[in-house]
């Protein structure tokens, strides 16, 4: 007699046939080969691979493209034997014996200030370059903050203010272009303060009632609000932040480095450290 399998029981043989791996080839697609001027000891990359630490002998770390390029170069202690480092490439753990150096590190991105908004002294030690959309409900949380450094922070902060609405947001570009024509009123910032004040409700009706709320000349501010000057404005303003890495809003940078520290005490510290090293070594 035979024995009548189950249809489900081949259905599950098909299943655990379809998941089996698939024996696959390496193939090596180039090589490259880069002389370095001192012997290597440890080598580490970012998580996306735009970034290549390599530690040589003697304490010296050199920073690398994927081209090979060399990016950087800094000291750590000349003991150091190995390395480590963090996915985005801010931190470098060196071991040397039984010490653990941890290194912070930080690109410099050039953010011209050109004619943004800006508050604060013009010659301060700390720049502020904050990327935002005024739909973004993360951005309006923000304005309190920024605020209150810069109340603290008198003759030593500046905030400057670039354009970054998102494709997501469909009043995000409306609403730049009408705080640029209140700018060119000298109202930016009131008109910054009441559109975050109204990011959920904004409309091309809401637009023009905050801008009679701000005192603006309503004929002109309908003029300019549509102009392709301030378009291409808000344009160039995100063609930065995307060279910086903005991805999202709001992306706030610290004398051009990203400032991941959002807790009022870190900000302060890194503020206080940014314009001691501004004023240079005590005598």
């Amino acid at each position: 007699m035979y024995k009548t399998w189950p249809l489900w029981s081949g259905a599950l043989l098909l299943v655990l046939c379809s998941v089996l791996p698939v024996p696959a080839a390496m193939q090596v697609e180039g090589t490259q080969s880069l002389r370095l001027p001192k012997a290597a000891l440890d080598v580490a990359a970012t998580l996306d691979g735009s970034k290549l630490f390599v530690l040589l002998k003697g304490g010296e770390v050199q920073m690398l493209a994927p081209t090979g390029e060399v990016l950087e170069r800094f000291t750590v202690p000349d003991a150091a034997e190995q390395l480590a480092v963090s996915p985005e490439g801010d931190r470098l753990y060196v071991t040397a014996g039984q010490e653990l150096h941890i290194v912070e590190v930080a690109a410099i991105h050039v953010l011209p200030v050109l004619n943004s908004p800006a508050k604060g002294a013009d010659d301060a030690p700390v720049t502020l370059t904050v990327f935002s959309d005024f739909q973004c409900p993360y951005c309006s949380r923000l304005v309190p903050f920024v605020d209150e450094v810069l109340a603290k922070n008198p003759g030593k902060v500046r905030v400057v203010f670039k354009q970054f609405p998102l494709r997501m947001h469909n009043m995000a570009l409306p609403a730049a272009m009408a705080s640029l024509a209140a700018r060119d009123q000298g109202k930016f910032w009131p008109m910054h303060d009441l559109l975050f004040a109204n990011s959920s409700q904004l409309s091309e009706e809401k637009l023009r009632a905050l801008a009679k709320d701000a005192g603006l000349d309503l004929a002109r501010f309908d003029k300019d609000r549509n102009s392709q000057q301030l378009r291409d404005e808000v344009l160039r303003d995100q063609g930065l932040g995307q060279q910086a890495g903005v991805q999202g809003t709001p992306t706030v940078f610290l004398n051009g480095k990203l400032l991941r520290e959002r807790t009022p005490p870190g900000v302060q510290m890194l503020i206080d450290r940014e314009a001691a090293r501004a004023k240079g070594p005590a005598k």
